[in-house]
């Protein structure tokens, strides 16, 4: 309720600005509008917010000088979602034969922004465009028409917009543009178009070199190819370029080494990581290995010890696995139910998390469906309970 109300206040000082105006050029004429301005005050006061509401559009449409006024109804009915109400004020005001250039334009601005938030994309790209020569809305016009075009995924005219209004502006927008070139790779790797994919990858490299998005995708590709060497490259990229990313490449490296023969190499790497950091996809990995190369005991001692100070799910799974292998014991029952908890708990648990919002998500996405921020969600240094998505 209280938002509400402060929402309400341009309204209110919109009004009293006119009502004061209109009283100093006829003194004797303009009782009935100030005692309407006065009531609505009062209801705000009163907390009716519906009813001033009432109050301050029928002071909006006595006369066809209430421009103001009409832009500030219309903002409040679209931040309240009535985009119905939001729509027809902004459309009548632009209708005004004796408005202002100034007001018909920032009325044009704020009915582009009701349909967008109605989803009519069409409509307010229309009106963006529109505005797109006039020197005080450029910037918002680029910024929306942007958002749109990510939206349709129309990721060719996102790019030339974001240079466009990185010129304009003077801010950067690389890492937002490097996205935009990788949904463009990924469209093309699924076109079978590896050549053009790898293109685009470079372009987004060099539009923002901490890109990795780009290197996973590169290293995907590289194996594809069976050039596990230059997947290694791509993928040890990642690393350096955001050690927080390591986790999603711990697979696809480990069958790269595999493919080559140089396991070895990897797993000195990972043991030095597992000293680091202790994550439980770095303790499954190791364990993996121990068991599959030195035997059910040597990976079962270095879970026992790794779980006493460090407790993970994949780690624990990973121990009632080896130990169900060997089926030995009374307890063999109670280890089922353990490993049935265990991946029931890993199953729905979030792996990911956005550094901006705080979303907390099951799978990547690189950009947030919270608040559309690019590469801001992570993987998680450890597997948590609580998801919301």
């Amino acid at each position: 309720m209280m938002e509400l109300l402060w929402l309400l206040l341009p309204v209110a000082a919109a009004s009293g600005w006119w009502v004061a105006r209109r009283e100093s050029a006829n003194r004797g004429g303009e009782t009935d509008r100030s005692t309407d301005y006065f009531k609505g005050l009062n209801l705000l006061i009163d907390d009716q917010p519906d009813l001033a509401i009432e109050v301050f559009t029928r002071l909006a449409d006595v006369d066809q000088d209430t421009a103001e006024i009409h832009l500030a109804l219309g903002n409040l009915f679209r931040r309240r979602g009535e985009m119905d109400r939001a729509i027809h004020l902004h459309s009548s005001l632009i209708a005004r034969p004796r408005l202002a250039s100034s007001q018909r334009r920032r009325a044009m601005l704020e009915l582009g922004e009701d349909y967008l938030r109605a989803g009519l994309f069409d409509r307010a790209e229309a009106l963006f465009r529109e505005l797109l020569d006039q020197p005080a809305h450029t910037r918002t016009a680029l910024a929306r028409l942007i958002h749109i075009f990510q939206q349709e995924k129309e990721w060719r005219q996102a790019i030339a917009y974001s240079d466009r209004l990185e010129r304009i502006s003077g801010e950067y927008h690389g890492r937002q543009i490097a996205h935009f070139c990788c949904e463009l790779a990924e469209e093309a790797r699924g076109r079978g178009e590896d050549a053009d994919a790898k293109s685009w990858l470079s372009d987004a490299l060099v539009r923002d070199p901490g890109c990795t998005r780009a290197n996973l995708l590169l290293g995907q590709l590289a194996m594809q190819a069976g050039d596990y060497s230059q997947a290694i490259v791509a993928f040890q990229a990642v690393e350096r370029q955001d050690p927080g990313y390591f986790p999603e490449v711990i697979a696809p490296l480990s069958a790269c080494y595999s493919a080559l023969g140089r396991l070895d190499e990897w797993i000195v790497h990972l043991r030095q990581l597992q000293r680091q950091q202790h994550g439980g996809r770095v303790t499954d990995a190791l364990a993996d290995w121990l068991q599959r190369h030195e035997g059910q005991e040597a990976a079962l001692q270095f879970l026992e010890d790794e779980l006493r100070e460090y407790p993970t799910l994949l780690g624990l799974r990973r121990l009632v696995e080896i130990k169900l292998e060997r089926g030995e014991g009374v307890e063999y029952a109670d280890l089922r139910a353990l490993h049935c908890i265990s991946t029931q708990m890993i199953n729905n648990t979030a792996r990911y998390r956005c550094d901006h919002c705080g979303l907390i998500v099951k799978s990547l996405h690189w950009c947030c469906p919270g608040c559309q921020q690019w590469t801001t969600i992570k993987p998680l240094p450890d597997l948590t309970i609580k998801t919301s998505a």
